[in-house]
């Protein structure tokens, strides 16, 4: 044995490298395994974030914290920043999309659900909000007053006639169908499997360049439009999962200004769709289009501007049920 150990040691760092950090993919990677053992392992109540009693949300705040320390000491934080709150009051990372949407996916499966017959309506109630039509020469920031309206439509569960009052009188009106489709038979029949439902999204959409862009807006429309079963709204945030490019947004807001998080794509390289899920129940709560780069119109005859962080538009559901006729509310 050497008479000068620590002379040794000092030489073994030296000629040993040193170790490679982890890639952000693997770190990722790593955080969504360890995270998705942790929830599976917590009461279904737990896993849903919905815990009447105290001592349930004691239960799952221990296990989380337990889950969140082991991810910290394993992978850390790739980017050197502090982790961002997927729930308010637990330090949870929003690690991807993709776990955001499985989580999604769990809830809406496990969620009371009774189809409407096929003579029933499908009432919907949303508030819409977005910025007025762009004249020539104008530049639209964050800062453009946006128009609002609340809409208030009856579909009956076939797909086949849409209600809406107008001037205080119930007008009826075709539908026209159209994709995704409105009808409630149409709609339950979608695949529950996520692949199979990509199969049928990318078989109906034209335009190969933008088809996973286009696909995930027929999914954001199915669910902002229909009244869609358990199931298949499960399917609709884990086929959202497999398509790339979608990403989490946590500093989104809904029209109300709540707080929401966000799962969104990008088009053109200017405007990001997303879809605004509750913070603690991950259960949908509407949609928005915001300019995340500077845009100029190629229109010559029309030239205006969009600046990175204007609100093109945005909804929030305020109800959604099933009456017996048009014009009454569930």
């Amino acid at each position: 044995m050497s008479e000068h150990p620590d002379a040794d040691l000092d030489a073994l760092r030296r000629a040993w490298p040193e170790p490679v950090p982890p890639s952000h993919d693997t770190c990722s990677a790593a955080r969504t395994a360890l995270l998705q053992e942790a929830t599976a392992a917590l009461p279904r109540r737990a896993r849903r974030f919905r815990l009447p009693r105290a001592g349930g949300r004691v239960l799952a705040a221990g296990a989380l914290a337990v889950a969140i320390t082991a991810v910290a000491s394993v992978v850390g934080n790739p980017e050197g920043d502090a982790p961002r709150p997927m729930v308010p009051g637990l330090a949870l990372p929003a690690a991807n999309a993709q776990v955001l949407l499985h989580k999604a996916a769990a809830v809406a499966r496990d969620r009371p659900f009774t189809a409407p017959r096929p003579k029933q309506w499908i009432y919907m109630e949303t508030r819409y909000q977005g910025v007025p039509k762009a004249t020539s020469g104008e530049v639209q920031t964050a800062e453009t007053p946006l128009e609002s309206r609340v809409d208030r439509a009856w579909t009956r569960a076939d797909g086949k006639v849409l209600a809406m009052f107008e001037g205080g009188k119930l007008v009826r009106s075709s539908t026209g169908g159209g994709m995704p489709p409105t009808d409630f038979a149409t709609v339950a029949a979608l695949p529950t499997d996520p692949d199979a439902l990509l199969t049928w999204l990318y078989g109906n959409v034209g335009v190969r360049q933008k088809r996973d862009v286009t696909a995930y807006l027929i999914l954001g429309s199915l669910l902002n439009n229909n009244l869609v079963p358990p199931a298949q709204e499960a399917a609709v945030y884990q086929a959202m999962a497999k398509i790339p490019g979608v990403t989490v947004n946590p500093d989104a807001v809904d029209v109300a200004g709540r707080p929401a998080l966000a799962v969104g794509c990008v088009e053109d390289g200017w405007v990001g769709h997303e879809i605004l899920l509750d913070r603690t129940t991950y259960t949908y709560l509407g949609e928005r289009a915001v300019a995340i780069a500077d845009y100029v119109s190629p229109n010559p005859d029309i030239v205006f501007s969009i600046k990175k962080g204007t609100i093109m538009s945005r909804s929030v559901r305020l109800a959604i049920g099933i009456t017996d006729k048009p014009g009454v509310r569930p």
